[in-house]
């Protein structure tokens, strides 16, 4: 009997693919305004962080366009979401990075060496000059984290932080953000480099105390600001426009 091999299926996925199928059957057509996401997560029945991945997803599949100041519009001819899979969502990730991080910094406390903390330092103040001169700070950002990994001591926990910064470096949605960031850095009096340097500090110091339950809180507290960052980042570019004529309180 002919049958195919089943594949993992993430949320924002199924969910795209439905909008998409939607899409095709008509059900929202070529020109037409999609509802808002509050409304898509309520009929839906998942988080407004999924309808963003999924937003996103249909955007680089090119089966929508977002219209500054108008809303999310279905493109024509609507292209399947279905087509590729772009990896997991940037939500997804920081999720995992939150729990996997966390614990790589709980471990390192107690395992880092003097070599370790001056690497550390080397990445924090790489950090800090370019965060002052308002260039990318990422390159010296995943030295720091991957030097976390690597002060566990556990081959298996520095690479599963190798491997979730290469999931980001290759994420096609991860990109999309952070192209949306670039934008409120030009347009807002706001860099968000300046608050991860903050952050990165109190990781130092964290691990100064030797203490693994505060490295563990000092990393999660960075992560989920990270994330934060992040729904802010879709929420202009998704709620803003998209909700803008059907204001509603926020979540």
């Amino acid at each position: 009997m002919p049958v195919e091999p089943i594949k993992p299926r993430r949320l924002y996925q199924e969910v795209a693919d439905q909008l998409s199928r939607l899409i095709a059957g008509g059900e929202f057509k070529p020109g037409s305004r999609l509802p808002s996401e509050r409304d898509l997560a309520q009929s839906l029945q998942v988080s407004r962080p999924t309808i963003r991945e999924a937003m996103i997803a249909l955007e680089i599949a090119g089966a929508i366009e977002i219209r500054t100041g108008s809303g999310v519009f279905v493109r024509d001819p609507a292209q399947s979401a279905a087509e590729a899979d772009i990896g997991p969502g940037p939500f997804e990730l920081m999720e995992a990075r939150i729990h996997i991080e966390g614990e790589a910094a709980a471990i390192a406390a107690e395992r880092l060496t003097d070599l370790d903390r001056t690497a550390l330092e080397k990445a924090l103040h790489e950090m800090e000059r370019l965060a002052e001169r308002q260039q990318s700070i990422e390159e010296a950002d995943r030295e720091f984290h991957q030097i976390i990994g690597r002060a566990t001591r556990n081959s298996a926990m520095a690479a599963a932080v190798d491997q979730l910064w290469a999931f980001r470096a290759r994420m096609p949605m991860w990109g999309k953000l952070h192209e949306l960031i670039g934008e409120i850095k030009k347009h807002r009096d706001w860099n968000d480099d300046l608050s991860a340097v903050t952050d990165h500090r109190a990781i130092i110091e964290a691990f100064d105390t030797g203490d693994p339950q505060k490295a563990r809180a000092a990393m999660q507290a960075h992560l989920r600001r990270v994330s934060d960052v992040l729904m802010t980042a879709s929420e202009l570019d998704l709620i803003q426009l998209n909700d803008k004529a059907a204001p509603a309180a926020r979540e």
